[in-house]
């Protein structure tokens, strides 16, 4: 096989830690204070001669990520697969910091069309959850559940596919939490950004996958845990994106 070129996307730069110094060839573009990284895996994959990166951490909330992906999307590199990747707090209380969610569907939790559309369902697209593609979802699922198996990942805990929900709002108010997953039902973890890079995926016809590590339990001690999480988990993104990208499924086109 030739190459792949994937989109890795971030809310803060701790969420890709050392991602950068694994690269070779590393070029640079900026857009106001937005950095885009462009470089080649620095080792072989299976299926590929080549894996490329391009990288960037976008900044909180739904505006910020979108833009990002779109530059991204907009750039002169095809982009064959997009992964954004990060912390979330738990919307499901048996979840717990440092365990991993792939999303099986996003949502938006704060859109609301209504009377014209129904609650949560995305006006373009014309409907509420969006689903990650298949392929790489499980290649990312089973890549982790092997590596813990080979007693990589240690600090990393239980592994998991389920319904993300997407939101301008740091989410630590029980009441708030209560109304969510009362509405949308099985929800497994909040964050600020995944929606729409996948909405933006989808209208751009670009395969996607979320993934998520626990950080908090979205509750009113959520802003120290997060703070605190953040610290350590700089330590431990590279490991959890490395384990991840060595065994790259192959995609038709290639």
């Amino acid at each position: 096989m030739k190459s792949i070129n994937i989109a890795l996307l971030s809310a803060m730069p701790e969420e890709i830690g050392s991602t950068i110094d694994n690269l070779e060839n590393v070029s640079l573009k900026e857009y106001g204070d937005l950095k885009i990284y462009h470089g080649k895996l620095n080792r072989k994959v299976s299926n590929y001669n080549s894996v490329y990166i391009t990288l960037a951490w976008s900044g909180w909330g739904k505006v910020s990520a979108a833009r990002a992906i779109t530059r991204i999307l907009a750039g002169i590199n095809k982009i064959d697969l997009i992964i954004f990747t990060g912390v979330a707090g738990a919307a499901n209380k048996s979840l717990n910091q440092w365990d991993i969610v792939i999303a099986n569907e996003v949502i938006q939790h704060d859109m609301d069309a209504r009377p014209i559309f129904e609650k949560y369902v995305l006006p373009p697209l014309k409907k509420a959850k969006l689903k990650s593609d298949d392929l790489f979802k499980n290649w990312i699922f089973n890549s982790l559940t092997r590596s813990v198996r080979n007693g990589y990942l240690a600090r990393f805990g239980n592994i998991k596919k389920g319904l993300i929900a997407t939101g301008d709002s740091f989410i630590s108010d029980e009441r708030v939490i209560k109304r969510i997953k009362n509405e949308i039902p099985n929800l497994e973890a909040f964050e600020m950004e995944g929606g729409a890079v996948a909405q933006v995926a989808e209208q751009e016809g670009v395969p996607w996958v979320i993934v998520r590590v626990i950080s908090d339990k979205a509750d009113s001690n959520s802003e120290m845990d997060f703070d605190q999480f953040l610290k350590d988990y700089v330590l431990s993104s590279w490991e959890l994106l490395n384990c991840i990208f060595k065994d790259i499924p192959k995609i038709s086109n290639n």
